[in-house]
């Protein structure tokens, strides 16, 4: 409420318009003003009346994001080509191709570092989600995840942990089975436990393993396979994104570093 309550000032003060969709609307007079007070933006940049699939995925990431997610403010930039031109400039100061739209994530430490959506990715809430949870340290649940797991995933994947230390967190995980007796919540924690055990064991990294075995399921997703093993390949794939070094779910995933 209190973020909400801030980005409505924010919007009356400067005299910017409110989208209704969870959005707020830039140009280069507010753009560094309002991006610089929240630690990540997620900022659309397309046509000045945008609309389509791409539009609406977006849109419905902020929406089901931003009462959960306070350090990430979702804007748009509508850049006309045509009379006045508004927002042009903003489209040739990062370099945004007339090819629309093009998303960026923008730090608030500095404006001109900024991670570029992959063009390549389809614009959708599933995609958007984990291109959020790859690039901040900003916990966003994939499909399928447990948050109390993924806190633990994290402090599984810091660098330098000893065998023992991974085994205590292995036996934590263990101890939470419980929790998750619904059949889908189940599946998911079980994954989890296969994959801490299995790292548990390797002389190799986290990191390692979790590559390797990312682009072995990415192999298995090309071939022929029915939809329900294309569903537990995915699945498998949105929990071992909890697996990153470095990355703070919460306090607790802090205690070894």
């Amino acid at each position: 409420m209190h973020r909400l309550v801030s980005i409505l000032l924010l919007t009356f003060l400067l005299g910017l318009s409110w989208a209704s969709n969870g959005c707020v609307e830039l140009d280069k007079l507010s753009f560094d003003r309002i991006v610089k007070r929240f630690r990540y933006t997620l900022v659309k940049f397309d046509v000045a009346f945008p609309y389509g699939e791409k539009h609406e995925a977006f849109i419905n990431f902020a929406l089901e994001s931003n009462e959960a997610l306070d350090d990430l403010l979702f804007a748009l930039v509508g850049i006309k080509d045509y009379g006045e031109k508004e927002n042009a400039d903003l489209g040739k100061r990062f370099k945004i191709p007339e090819k629309y739209p093009v998303i960026k994530l923008f730090n608030n430490e500095t404006l001109d570092k900024y991670v570029d959506y992959p063009e390549d990715d389809p614009i959708t809430v599933e995609s958007l989600r984990k291109f959020i949870s790859a690039n901040t340290d900003l916990y966003i649940g994939l499909p399928g995840c447990l948050k109390e797991v993924d806190e633990l995933a994290a402090k599984f994947s810091c660098p330098k942990k000893s065998k023992d230390a991974l085994a205590q967190i292995v036996s934590e995980v263990e101890q939470m089975e419980g929790l998750y007796e619904a059949e889908k919540a189940h599946k998911s924690f079980q994954i989890y436990l296969t994959l801490m055990r299995k790292m548990a064991q390797l002389d190799k990294s986290v990191q390692e393993f979790i590559a390797s075995e990312k682009d072995r399921v990415r192999n298995l997703l090309k071939g022929k396979i029915s939809d329900n093993k294309k569903a537990d390949l995915n699945l498998r794939l949105n929990i071992m994104e909890s697996f990153k070094s470095g990355r703070i779910l919460d306090k607790a995933a802090s205690d070894e570093l």
